[in-house]
């Protein structure tokens, strides 16, 4: 996949997530649901580098399924600048209840992207979480 954009003219930021989970709003890491991403060093330097808070407005999820996982490869692009940052990563499908709920209620979801020290690089917003969730 980043291959074939980098062939586009596309700069690319492919990052297999160092840890991931759904969470809620009341998991107290963020104010919103979705699902949050611990990426390392280098590729933290440059989301942090490239990542402003109303770009990549467009997003591309690319989803599989088997009975206990669900495999995301989320990609963020950024048309004005010609870049795109994806995020690779496995969630437990049991895990996925009380985000998905959150998530069909409010219409939206987001991915939250932190450093492995915690700190917080950035949020995206998505209005169709369809694409996020394999049905229950």
């Amino acid at each position: 996949m980043a291959e074939d954009l980098a062939s586009d003219g596309w700069e690319t930021l492919a990052i297999p997530a160092g840890d991931a989970a759904p969470v809620t709003a009341e998991a107290g890491r963020t104010d919103d649901h979705g699902f949050a991403y611990v990426i390392p060093g280098d590729d933290a330097e440059t989301f942090d580098a490239w990542f402003t808070p109303d770009g990549f407005e467009r997003t591309e999820v690319h989803r599989a399924v088997d009975d206990r996982h669900l495999y995301l490869l989320t990609t963020f692009l950024d048309e004005s600048s010609a870049r795109a940052i994806l995020i690779a990563a496995v969630f437990d499908r049991s895990s996925l209840g009380a985000c998905r709920r959150e998530a069909f209620d409010a219409g939206v979801t987001y991915s939250h992207v932190f450093r492995i020290d915690g700190t917080h690089l950035g949020s995206f917003r998505h209005d169709d979480p369809a694409p996020f969730f394999p049905d229950p």
